[in-house]
């Protein structure tokens, strides 16, 4: 046998018994029979003595990637874990199986931190975790130094890196342990990391750096065929209501995240109103009453939750049959996360975005608290300077902003204070009890200090801009969903076809519309024509002043009474224009660009449909003129829209499938009487009339 073959055995032999070992261990510690997808190469990789990039999931089992090598391997693992809640269920988790953990975090007496860290000297302690701040301690690193480090765990690592959506200072402390120790392999493992993350990550924590080999990076499990994810462009909170109560009588169990406290209050007094069972559940909370909520759910107790962001890390409950934003989030990272927490049972699970341009001046809002401008710093920098330059002003921040030009965020105001001390330009005191804070200015400014301060706030807002623009594209694009996200965190295992699991591909996939009529036809024409004509240049509401011929002052002063497309719709309400351009966005016609003022462009599917090449999946029509004058019988529209939801679930369909609100309400208007009358009402032809006939005439009957 020649050697090379012989070498070739050998090793695929040697593969094969570590195999065994590993799939042995896994029985042992944790008594599962086989690993879940990306487990298994990730455990190898470092009991092999590399380093390895873990991008996966939440619920995926990212945590038995450090676990189980560091039950195998000989010395001690130090897991860097952000939140005291996670950590402690983690080290129950590990103690009910038997393993030698412990923790050490602000929680602890002094007493038992000293016991502790004692069983850790003698070796009796195999994981180790703490919080990141206890990385500044030198008794810690004094401890390293007299036991055998055999793997360092960052759990969350997207928190070392400031395109991460949690950036924590004190990550990247990570990085000088991972210098002192070269001989601990390093595992870092997060939910959701970006290229740009992943790059930060190997970068702070020095992997591939002074001696290391370059890190084995694993990004798996991000597809979620289970998911049914849909965007719906709702034009009120009306619609947004409606919604939600459809997601709640189909899926019964679910969350519905809210940006803010004050519109997770309103939903849920909304939802009340409506005799749901609902919980409340935001970071104003006190502690106590948020862990008994959370508790509650976790324990089938509550299964509905209305909440903000704050609703998030350790709620891992597997039957959660629905996920609903009544705004859009901040960000990919924030709505990946927060859909995860549906079907992590494997059963189908509901996941839609209620989408309304409105929202995003909330995220706005959000972002300038976040991101301050040099404007509003330095100009803060000088009224501290002006009031506080002899003794601590003690003011709120929504006292402070009255003294600005630049900004009323009183967000802006408290960030922009926080950016002020890290250059040494002032100290801060906060008071526990007041929403104040004491403010000293200091009499001396290290000038490049600030600049490199400010500098590194500009950077950041760049990042939390296109954060914001990548949401927004997202909820925008006429592109399959699951796609979207696929390709956004860079998992090599994207659908190469439609995945029949979101509402784009859906519609694609429904049989197709019955035509349109012509006057919709040409409605929609016009409608395409002037957001081509006008090359992306306004935005929706403006697009639909034009197209009414409105004479405000917007229109007047852009000269734009003088567009070859003013006035085109004369006829139409303002609202009924922008409630169609909302139908044409929906449908992949039309798209939004931008995020500080989004502005309304056609894409190639508009333009095919301009020509009418394909038939736009719309529900709009053109109300005849007679009919506008007469009153609507609200009744008779409460009674048509249920009878189309019945008819919906008996035959599976989107309303529109069966008839428009805007078919209603010229229903209601008219009252046809015979089907003759019924095939003059725009959107109901033959067919139509053949499925539906009878059922319409004897609703209008009944109605009087």
């Amino acid at each position: 046998m020649y050697p090379s073959v012989y070498f070739r055995l050998e090793k695929a032999a040697e593969q094969s018994r570590s195999m065994r070992m590993i799939q042995s261990a896994l029985k042992q510690h944790f008594g599962f029979e086989t690993f879940r997808e990306g487990q298994e190469e990730a455990v190898c990789a470092v009991l092999e003595g590399g380093d390895v990039v873990v991008v996966m999931p939440t619920g995926s089992g990212k945590s038995l990637c450090y676990q189980l090598p560091a039950l195998e391997l000989p010395g001690l693992t130090v897991v860097v874990s952000p939140l005291i809640s996670l950590m402690k269920d983690q080290v129950d988790g590990l103690e009910r199986i038997g393993a030698p953990v412990t923790f050490l975090n602000s929680t602890l007496h002094p007493r038992e931190m000293g016991d502790r860290l004692d069983r850790v000297a003698r070796g009796e302690i195999k994981l180790l975790y703490l919080a990141p701040e206890r990385l500044r301690d030198p008794r810690f690193h004094s401890l390293l130094d007299r036991v055998t480090l055999s793997l360092i765990a960052v759990d969350e690592a997207h928190c070392v890196s400031q395109w991460g959506h949690d950036f924590r200072p004190d990550y990247l402390r990570i990085g000088h342990l991972s210098r002192e120790h070269p001989e601990a392999c390093v595992i870092a493992l997060t939910a959701t990391a970006t290229g740009k993350v992943r790059e930060d990550i190997i970068r702070h924590l020095g992997l591939g750096q002074n001696g290391r080999k370059k890190p084995n990076v694993f990004v798996h499990g991000f597809s979620r065929p289970n998911l049914h994810i849909a965007v719906s462009r709702s034009p009120n909170h009306d619609d947004k209501l409606r919604r939600v109560m459809e997601a709640i009588e189909r899926w019964k169990t679910g969350i519905i995240y809210c940006s803010t406290r004050k519109q997770a209050e309103r939903v849920q007094m909304l939802l009340r109103g409506k005799d749901v069972p609902v919980t409340l559940y935001h970071g104003g909370l006190p502690d106590a009453e948020r862990e008994r909520i959370q508790n509650r759910f976790m324990t089938d107790q509550a299964d509905i939750v209305v909440a903000t962001n704050a609703f998030g890390m350790g709620v891992d409950r597997s039957d959660v049959r629905f996920v609903l934003h009544w705004d859009i989030p901040g960000s990919m990272e924030a709505y990946y996360q927060e859909i995860g927490r549906a079907g992590r049972d494997g059963e189908p699970a509901w996941c839609e975005l209620l989408y309304n341009f409105a929202d995003v001046r909330t995220q706005e809002f959000f972002f300038e608290g976040s991101n301050p401008s040099k404007e509003t710093i330095l100009e803060l920098l000088a009224v501290y300077r002006r009031k506080c330059m002899k003794r601590p002003v003690a003011r709120s921040a929504d006292d402070w902003k009255e003294e600005l030009e630049s900004t009323r965020n009183p967000m802006a105001i408290r960030t922009a204070t926080w950016i002020l001390e890290r250059a040494g330009c002032v100290q801060r005191e906060e008071d526990p009890g007041s929403r104040s804070v004491a403010v000293l200015a200091h009499e001396k400014i290290d000038e490049r200090a600030l600049a490199k301060e400010i500098l590194r706030a500009e950077e950041k807002a760049n990042r939390d801009h296109s954060k914001l623009d990548a949401m927004i594209d997202y909820a925008s694009k006429h592109i399959c969903r699951h796609q979207q996200i696929l390709r956004y965190f860079g998992d090599p295992a994207y659908l190469d076809q439609d995945c029949k699991s979101c509402d784009v591909c859906e519609a694609e996939a429904a049989p197709p519309p019955e035509e349109l009529e012509e006057e919709t036809w040409v409605a929609i024409q016009k409608i395409l024509s002037a957001v081509a004509r006008l090359n992306g240049q306004l935005g929706r509401a403006r697009v639909a002043e034009l197209l009414k011929g409105s004479k405000s002052k917007g229109i007047l002063k852009a000269h734009l009474d003088e567009h070859r497309c003013y006035g085109l719709l004369s006829s139409w309400t303002l609202d009924a224009i922008v409630a169609a351009i909302d139908e044409l966005l929906q449908d992949g016609c039309l798209e939004t660009r931008g995020a500080e003022y989004p502005m309304v462009g056609i894409t190639e599917r508009g333009k095919e449909a301009m020509w009418r090449k394909i038939r736009p999946r719309v529900e709009f029509t053109v109300v005849p003129a007679s009919s506008e004058s007469s009153p609507v019988d609200e009744d008779l529209i409460k009674a048509l829209k249920r009878w189309r939801m019945q008819t919906c679930k008996r035959a599976h369909l989107k309303p529109f499938h069966v008839l428009s609100n805007k078919t209603l309400d010229v229903l209601a208007q008219v009252k046809p009487e015979t089907e003759r009358e019924l095939s003059d009402i725009p959107g109901i032809g033959p067919a139509k009339i053949e499925k539906y006939g009878d059922d319409l005439l004897r609703l209008i009957r009944a109605a009087g």
